[in-house]
């Protein structure tokens, strides 16, 4: 089942009106915590929406600066029709881990239970990352046992607390006193706001660095194929579609090629799983491609991802990565470079991409 929480799920549940989850209006809970809100002028985020009647019930109560996120259609045109005046621009059909704009406060209401478990430290990170200095996730957690059965997945008030605490402190976490008959002692409500996160990092590249070096790899990559019409570039899920997003943008700035991007979904976790991509075999069959991630590490992300393509014939097949580190486990290179690294195996590098200033640090 895990394996299949993707977009097209989505799409079929709510196309065939499998939404067991959706309860037609506002969770108790939420609708009390939005009712003591005062400040109107909130950003908020609502991700993972559904049909969103938490958005619904704020935009009524005044608060215009809303966000809604989900990664299927249906739910944001539902929203849509029940609320004609909605800006368009606000209801955005995107990969969370792709969002890129923060907030001053996030509300969770049955999106992290839907996510592949493995997924949980990434949301963790992802939600640090998407909101302002003092922000606030706000929501509701399932309190029952974590199994393969799902989603809805399951956990504990002491497996959130240690997911969450590293990078947010814990203002509140409890059972809900008011849920719903059907979820009564089965819901956790929370407030955690963002820690300011001390490391002892390096920044390694500034937002400028990356930009010249992004455009540089750009160029390189239109210089080794100035006597194609088209080519693709294939971003892994994460940071490597963001940064695949970033270099054919400056493609279709500086050249005539037809750039064609595509997502790769690889489980980095687990890399022999099945892997996907957003466009069919037959579109990228004997042409040019190139392959992008963020960071080259290990080597495993990025040799499973050459494997995959390399099950049709390629007219020419590169690979381009941000930061190259030096020490790899396995055979496998980065024809494209930003930066090469000499680094020790228990150092860490991360890569944060946000439109307000990006930059990579080791820690």
């Amino acid at each position: 089942m895990k394996d299949s929480l993707n977009k097209a799920y989505w799409e079929h549940k709510y196309e065939n009106q499998k939404t067991g989850w959706d309860i037609g209006y506002i969770s108790t809970p939420l609708k009390f915590y939005i009712d003591q809100l005062t400040n109107k002028n909130l950003k908020i985020l609502v991700p993972g929406a559904g049909n969103g009647y938490e958005i619904e019930y704020l935009y009524n109560k005044g608060f215009t600066n809303l966000t809604v996120l989900d990664i299927a259609e249906q739910p944001l045109l539902n929203i849509k029709n029940r609320i004609p005046n909605f800006p368009k621009e606000r209801l955005i059909q995107q990969d969370f881990f792709e969002h890129k704009a923060t907030y001053d406060l996030i509300i969770e209401q049955t999106f992290f239970c839907a996510l592949d478990p493995n997924l949980r430290e990434a949301y963790a990170a992802k939600m640090h990352e998407c909101l302002n200095k003092n922000g606030k996730i706000v929501g509701v957690l399932f309190d029952f046992e974590l199994t393969e059965d799902g989603p809805p997945f399951g956990g504990n008030k002491e497996s959130y607390f240690n997911l969450f605490n590293p990078l947010f402190e814990i203002k509140f976490l409890e059972a809900c006193y008011n849920s719903i008959k059907p979820r009564k002692g089965r819901e956790l409500f929370f407030i955690f706001e963002k820690k300011i996160i001390i490391m002892e990092t390096s920044v390694i590249l500034t937002d400028e660095q990356i930009r010249n070096k992004t455009r540089r790899i750009s160029y390189q990559i239109y210089e080794s194929n100035s006597n194609e019409t088209e080519i693709i570039i294939a971003g892994i899920n994460g940071n490597g579609y963001i940064f695949a997003q970033k270099i054919a943008q400056i493609l279709n700035q500086i050249s005539d090629l037809e750039v064609i991007l595509c997502k790769v979904h690889i489980d980095k976790r687990n890399p022999l799983n099945k892997i996907t991509t957003d466009i069919t075999a037959d579109v990228y069959k004997n042409k040019s491609l190139v392959l992008v991630d963020d960071v080259l590490s290990s080597g495993s992300t990025l040799i499973y991802g050459i494997k995959h393509f390399l099950e049709v014939p390629l007219k020419r097949f590169k690979t381009a990565v941000l930061i190259n580190r030096n020490h790899k486990k396995y055979p496998v290179k980065a024809d494209f470079k930003g930066l090469s690294l000499s680094t020790s195996m228990h150092e860490r590098v991360s890569v944060i991409f946000n439109d307000e200033s990006s930059y990579a640090y080791l820690e």
